[in-house]
């Protein structure tokens, strides 16, 4: 993992213990933001596991649309945990087989085809209302029976499952050949990385998390249709949490699907009507702009800059005696 064992089960720690206490606090309107911004924030980290490689993509609503739409049809055949391992997988199979014919692309063409294929999957939804309902929706079976607070801790395992994938391929085995590939491809597979086979590798475990984050937000209202999920909301929404959070950790999507729902919430209560997107939406810009590297980035950097200043503080009267 990307730090000592101690520290990860700290942020674990972390991480849930906000969502567990509002949870037991049950107050609708907090559990009803703490589960959004959870989703949020697996999904977020699932874009990540895959931009480590150098791979940016829009279309992770396919992977979140074929797990939410997946798990919703198999679970009154198969059974909640069997349905929802199944649907799951189903995301990572589709990954890979994505993965085999355009991981191959570099940069902006990969976008593109992953953007296309997001689209492509929307309309195969619309098209097949015999097996998806069409664009009347489906009704899945609802997660915990209803209860959002028992949703939240559900959801709350989830997050955290996730995060734990992050971590693993944030540690020594993957972290530097992902990031070799990602900074020069061809030096990469001229040093031995297995180039292809680590970027399908992340691509299906990113479809699968994506996919997992999906079959949490299909079980919560016990109804769904194709743009709920099919939707450029999902494509997009990864890239900024992730970007505004901060790149390359499992910290950063947290606190950027934490950040991107409260610069929300204060838009829309302070702008009201519809525009407060265009204030959001500013402000995020502003944020990305002034913090490139991402909250989390912008705090490590700034810790950096204070620790080798104290040092040289103390040092000054030494050498001046």
């Amino acid at each position: 993992m990307s730090s000592g064992l101690p520290a990860r089960l700290a942020l674990y720690a972390a991480i849930a213990a906000p969502l567990l206490l509002i949870a037991a606090a049950d107050r609708p309107f907090l559990v009803q933001v703490a589960i959004g911004t959870a989703i949020s924030a697996i999904l977020a980290l699932a874009w990540d596991i895959l931009s480590r490689t150098g791979q940016v993509s829009l279309g992770h609503a396919a992977f979140f649309g074929i797990g939410g739409y997946g798990s919703a049809l198999l679970t009154p055949v198969l059974g909640p945990v069997l349905g929802w391992t199944v649907g799951i997988l189903l995301c990572g199979v589709v990954a890979l087989l994505l993965g085999a014919v355009t991981l191959r692309l570099r940069r902006l063409y990969f976008t593109i085809a992953t953007l296309s294929f997001s689209l492509s999957i929307h309309v195969v939804i619309l098209v097949t209302p015999g097996l998806t309902g069409g664009s009347t929706g489906i009704m899945p079976p609802v997660i915990a029976g209803g209860s959002p607070p028992l949703q939240l801790l559900f959801i709350t395992g989830c997050l955290v499952a996730a995060a734990i994938v992050s971590d693993i391929f944030l540690g020594r085995r993957f972290r530097p050949a992902f990031f070799m590939i990602r900074n020069n491809p061809d030096l990469a597979a001229a040093s031995g990385v297995p180039v292809t086979r680590l970027k399908i590798l992340a691509f299906v475990v990113s479809g699968m998390v994506a996919g997992l984050a999906g079959a949490c937000y299909c079980g919560l209202y016990g109804y769904v249709i194709p743009d709920d999920v099919f939707t450029t909301n999902w494509n997009v929404l990864p890239l900024a949490v992730t970007i505004l959070g901060g790149m390359d950790t499992t910290l950063g999507p947290l606190v950027g699907a934490v950040m991107l729902r409260l610069l929300e919430e204060v838009a829309r209560h302070v702008v009201g009507g519809v525009g407060y997107q265009v204030v959001y939406g500013a402000v995020i810009i502003l944020f990305i702009v002034g913090m490139p590297e991402g909250l989390v980035g912008f705090v490590r950097h700034r810790l950096r800059r204070r620790r080798p200043r104290s040092g040289q503080a103390q040092t000054k009267p030494r050498l001046a005696s």
